[in-house]
């Protein structure tokens, strides 16, 4: 019974020493996430783009066409009455364009203008001189390693919350 429960204990400290460190780790993502959206270029502007345009524009993008305020809606994750007053807000600047949707004259449909494409573009490309003091003196192999990590983590969380969707609408249905 001893022998048994000698190796339990440098396993628990080896799990316990891993979830501290883990811990660590995800907090120090969260702390430069934080740092990275409060982060100005050497102009003042920001020099990243995780503002409410900015986050419009690339949901209109990744869906690959033009949609809805109902889609939009659902993939910003807020109402479509939200979502309507995000993309009116777009297009009184210009970075958008609304046009009836060919299958129901009803509803709007809503597409980045020509200027909304140059923006995205310009927000998807922080200044050279910034990226470099701020990356300067790290090494591509070690930023492709960081990267393919915290990608394992995206995607896991994705999953995961896909996951607790599907078993949300199920348990819905059911209920």
């Amino acid at each position: 019974m001893a022998d048994s429960a000698s190796p339990r204990k440098p396993r628990r400290r080896l799990f316990a020493a891993y979830h501290v460190e883990a811990t660590a780790f995800l907090h120090e993502i969260l702390n430069v996430a934080d740092r990275l959206r409060e982060a100005r270029a050497f102009d003042g502007e920001l020099a990243l783009h995780f503002d409410r345009q900015a986050e419009v524009l690339r949901t209109i993008e990744r869906c690959g066409g033009a949609p809805t305020f109902s889609d939009l809606g659902r993939l910003l994750r807020v109402s479509r009455q939200a979502a309507r007053e995000l993309a009116l807000a777009a297009e009184r600047r210009g970075v958008v364009e609304l046009f009836t949707a060919p299958d129901d004259r009803r509803a709007l449909q809503v597409a980045l203008s020509p200027r909304g494409r140059r923006v995205l573009e310009a927000q998807r490309m922080p200044e050279f001189a910034w990226v470099f003091t701020l990356l300067g003196g790290l090494e591509l192999p070690a930023m492709r390693s960081t990267s393919r990590v915290l990608r394992v983590i995206r995607q896991r969380l994705e999953r995961d919350a896909a996951e607790r969707r599907q078993a949300e609408r199920a348990t819905a249905r059911r209920g």
